[in-house]
């Protein structure tokens, strides 16, 4: 990718609305982001990409098509060494956890200014992670003050607390485990603590108990 050498960086755009294709495409004009290709789905960004080979892409989450979180695991899987930037209008942890455990390498809202978008799109090529997975942990635990935990006999630690909000998103141990630079072994015994602590049966009515005191992001 062109960091300091000031050559081209191939871009790709992936929203199902053109009209929004157009204002970035314009927004990217006279500056060193070429926009090469363009896609109105997540399959058809697998086409696009495997043809013109991007150097980053600019990804919606939400479109007619097909989940474009869906479609970044995709993307990812075929071309590691692409960076991917997530360009949406919710701003929600549950999203940014998937983001995270997806590969990709930045989280913007649309509606962000010309300028600030091209500070992110430059740290990217230039190989930087505006997504980190601590600021995302930060973001979560942001959503709620343990609520609920003061009913438990034997509270919630604060990594425990921060592993029932990623379970409460969906992910896997995995995805878990890359988010919290520990082992998958690390978040299979933090997830059976947990259960034990709120007294159900499995990690499904774990996220269920989440969701019922507060431990999860609000619905977009």
């Amino acid at each position: 990718m062109s960091e300091a050498t000031g050559g081209t960086v191939r871009v790709m755009l992936v929203d199902d609305h053109a009209i929004w294709r157009g204002g970035v495409r314009s927004m990217l004009e006279d500056t060193e982001f070429e926009v090469c290709g363009e896609a109105g789905s997540g399959s058809e960004a697998l086409e696009v990409a495997r043809r013109i080979q991007p150097q980053l892409t600019l990804l919606d989450i939400r479109m007619a098509g097909g989940d474009g979180l869906d479609a970044l695991v995709a993307l990812k899987h075929e071309h590691p060494r692409m960076a991917i930037i997530m360009l949406t209008t919710y701003d929600n942890p549950t999203y940014m956890a998937r983001a995270v455990a997806g590969g990709a390498s930045g989280y913007l809202l649309k509606g962000v200014e010309r300028d600030d978008m091209l500070e992110a799109l430059r740290a990217v090529a230039g190989g930087e992670t505006l997504l980190s997975a601590q600021e995302l942990v930060r973001s979560l635990r942001g959503v709620t003050e343990t609520a609920g935990s003061e009913d438990l006999i034997m509270p919630l630690t604060e990594r425990e607390q921060e592993v029932l909000r990623l379970l409460a998103t969906g992910l896997s141990n995995r995805d878990m485990a890359s988010i919290l630079f520990v082992a998958e072994s690390t978040v299979k015994t933090h997830v059976e603590h947990i259960i034990g602590k709120l007294g159900v049966s499995d990690r499904v009515q774990a996220a269920v108990w989440a969701a019922r005191h507060g431990f999860t992001s609000k619905s977009e």
